[in-house]
């Protein structure tokens, strides 16, 4: 009987992982659509490029506080409640963006909706991994979670760029509440609660020992320097990330890239990061999320040489390509790294908690680097500081030592 059990647990586990997919696909019409509303906007109201990306900054503002807030309350309560009222948030804040009229209207829909899109990755992230702890294909189960950010980037791009021609930004963007409302809403009828109890790290009734890992709470956490550690990688790749986002298509075509290859590069650069995500658990299996996050680091450091003496299309989508799959690494085991370390009690939490550290930070990159451009008229001074600081994370991930009690 136990072990029916502990089989009808592990089956539903890869439903839990259907769900959870969904709702982090949604993060790709949050974070890499907003550059296809940006022209559309600045056109309409004859807004400067700094006005039209404060609201971005705004989003991602909203999403840090709500990483933390649905992070914590995912660790102790039910997370379908949790995402349902995400769902509101997140629908209705895109959707508002429809009668924006002014740049405060703006920065205040998309703060909503950053306040519901919050939940979207902290919240699944734990709850796959507390199904599948220490379980086969653990790995697995968190790659395929974190890949749908990458294959919603290469679904909602080509499709909200298609509705902003069809029918306008106004109805795209009720279009797009709707479809950010529906997908996690339905995805939260899907999800249960978890059979693993975060305070004992131990499964329902199952005759698997407890872990011998330290009952980690936040504030013990927050103290351990491991913690500092992956704190400080997360914000130098978040940093990065950003950048590219708002920077990569102008850099590109300074070099004589067409316009059109350039956005395609941008958009292919999520989807190269889904089979870096799923390679991810495999890879973490045999050599530890530690050591996978290191290589991940370094290895876009290495990809960033390509931009550096960028002047061929070639050389654009070689680094989108390497750069893509190296960034999908990162991402599991930046979390992944987390459930290893400081077990189950507090993972929602923590892993709100390094994002919203790194979204804040990350948030004033493009500024940052669109100052040092104008500065010196080139990217490459920026280039070069932030090869160094991803050379300096994988440095620090391939030193992290997991956390003892005594810490």
């Amino acid at each position: 009987m136990q072990q029916k059990n502990e089989y009808s647990t592990k089956f539903y586990g890869w439903f839990i992982v259907g769900a959870c997919f969904a709702i982090t696909f949604t993060l790709g019409e949050a974070m890499w659509t907003f550059g296809i509303f940006f022209k559309p906007l600045g056109n309409e109201f004859g807004w400067s490029r700094a006005l039209v990306s404060s609201g971005y900054t705004a989003f991602l503002i909203g999403y840090a506080i709500s990483a933390i807030i649905t992070g914590r309350l995912a660790d102790r309560f039910n997370p379908r409640p949790i995402l349902f009222v995400s769902a509101l948030l997140a629908g209705i804040g895109t959707g508002l963006c429809s009668l924006v009229q002014s740049i405060n209207q703006l920065r205040a829909f998309l703060f909503i909706a950053g306040l519901g899109g919050g939940a979207t990755f902290s919240v699944p992230t734990s709850i796959v991994q507390r199904w599948f702890y220490r379980r086969a294909n653990a790995g697995l189960a968190l790659g395929i979670v974190v890949c749908g950010v990458g294959i919603g980037a290469l679904a909602f791009a080509p499709l909200i760029n298609y509705l902003i021609l069809g029918y306008g930004w106004r109805r795209t963007y009720l279009i797009a509440g709707i479809l950010y409302f529906l997908i996690i809403a339905v995805s939260s009828l899907v999800i249960k609660p978890t059979p693993v109890h975060p305070k004992t790290n131990a499964t329902e009734k199952s005759d698997l020992p407890t872990s011998t890992a330290p009952d980690w709470t936040t504030a013990k956490a927050l103290m351990a320097p491991s913690f500092i550690s992956v704190s400080f990688v997360t914000v130098t790749v978040i940093f990065a990330f950003q950048f590219l986002m708002v920077h990569l298509v102008p850099h590109a075509t300074d070099a004589g890239i067409s316009p059109t290859l350039s956005a395609g590069a941008l958009g292919l650069l999520g989807g190269f990061s889904v089979p870096g995500r799923i390679l991810s658990g495999f890879i973490a299996d045999r050599i530890s999320w530690r050591m996978t996050l290191a290589l991940s680091c370094f290895g876009m450091a290495l990809a960033l040489l390509l931009l550096l003496f960028l002047e061929k299309a070639w050389m654009l989508y070689s680094f989108v390509f390497f750069y893509g799959i190296c960034h999908g690494l990162r991402v599991p085991a930046n979390v992944g790294i987390l459930g290893e370390f400081f077990g189950m009690h507090s993972l929602g939490e923590l892993t709100g908690l390094v994002i919203a550290i790194g979204m804040i930070i990350g948030a004033f990159s493009p500024y940052i680097v669109g100052f040092m451009f104008d500065m010196v008229g080139s990217y490459s001074v920026a280039l070069i500081i932030i090869m160094l600081l991803l050379l300096s994370s994988g440095t620090v991930a391939f030193s992290i030592k997991k956390p003892i009690a005594s810490e």
